[in-house]
């Protein structure tokens, strides 16, 4: 039997490079890279076409994150602002028609930034994470109901929740349940799951039922080998090949542990500032799992239904 592999694409958006604006906005620093140079503002709808060639390449699945309204510039349902609409409507046809087969889709926190008060719209001087670790079931809902909302409006089904950072860790079962009440709201689901937990000190981990009981059944999926591609934000001169074999490495640690390889990225690690360095690294990781013979990939959504209840 093959070994199911997932991948999993964090602060994936249109058009927002929104790494960099969250930085500004919830670090309140300076958004450059460690060797000084600015992170760019804006991620062109041509990265995107570039990384579903590369998944067409190597049959690459799992998720891929959907900001909803990335920094509060905009929202996927109007237009990013600074863009003409058709811009994210294009990045979202695209996403839509070329990597649904094989990726679940998921929102990350509304703005993946500062929260938004949802009575007035506007942003609040704390960041989505800080929030959310303070909060209850009863505020947690509505929050995670307004971003399935914004992207259903989208045409974006999203069967899932990414954690933005750690949102939620500190209230992990108030988070739980508004996680299954949003899903049942929005979307009429009763089965769905979520990333959170990062545990690639623990090379054993498989998903787990994180609940189940009559209202619906949630998993968790936790990340198992770290984003390796994080590094070309910084270092323009890291060689992808490396990076590559670095993975393969990790991957192989997870199986031999007799864990899920669930291997984490983020698309500013992708697009390494303007450099893609990342993506190239993807390209290679791709053709060593391709060439290694005993992997399958595998949507979040297929992980979750093969875990086992409690």
């Amino acid at each position: 039997m093959p070994i199911p592999i997932a991948l999993l694409v964090d602060d994936s958006c249109p058009l927002i490079h929104v790494f960099r604006f969250h930085w500004e906005d919830v670090h309140h620093r300076d958004p450059m890279t460690k060797d000084g140079r600015r992170l760019l503002d804006h991620i062109p709808n041509s990265f995107l076409n570039d990384f579903c060639e590369i998944c067409d390449r190597w049959g690459f699945a799992g998720k891929f994150s959907i900001v909803p309204a990335p920094a509060d510039r905009g929202d996927v349902v109007r237009g990013i602002s600074g863009f003409p609409p058709e811009e994210t409507n294009q990045w979202l046809d695209t996403v839509l028609r070329r990597l649904s087969p094989r990726f679940d889709f998921t929102p990350e926190g509304i703005t993946h930034n500062l929260a938004v008060d949802l009575v007035t719209g506007k942003m609040l001087p704390i960041g989505e994470n800080e929030w959310s670790q303070t909060q209850t079931r009863e505020t947690l809902t509505p929050y995670l109901v307004r971003q399935l909302e914004l992207l259903k409006a989208a045409g974006v089904d999203a069967n899932g929740f990414t954690s933005p950072w750690v949102f939620g860790i500190k209230v992990e079962p108030e988070y739980i349940a508004a996680m299954v009440e949003a899903q049942r709201q929005v979307c009429r689901r009763e089965s769905s799951w979520y990333f959170l937990h990062m545990r690639w000190e623990e090379p054993h981990t498989k998903p787990w039922v994180a609940h189940k009981d009559q209202r619906g059944r949630l998993v968790s999926i936790p990340a198992t080998i770290p984003d390796l591609w994080w590094e070309t934000i910084d270092e323009p001169n890291v060689e992808p090949t490396d990076i590559a074999e670095r993975l393969r490495d990790c991957t192989t640690k997870v199986v031999k542990a007799g864990g899920t390889p669930v291997v984490l990225t983020h698309w500013q690690s992708l697009f390494s500032n303007g450099l893609a360095a990342g993506l190239k690294a993807l390209d290679e990781y791709g053709k060593l799992i391709a060439e290694d013979g005993r992997f399958q990939w595998v949507k979040c959504s297929e992980l979750a239904n093969a875990t086992p209840d409690l």
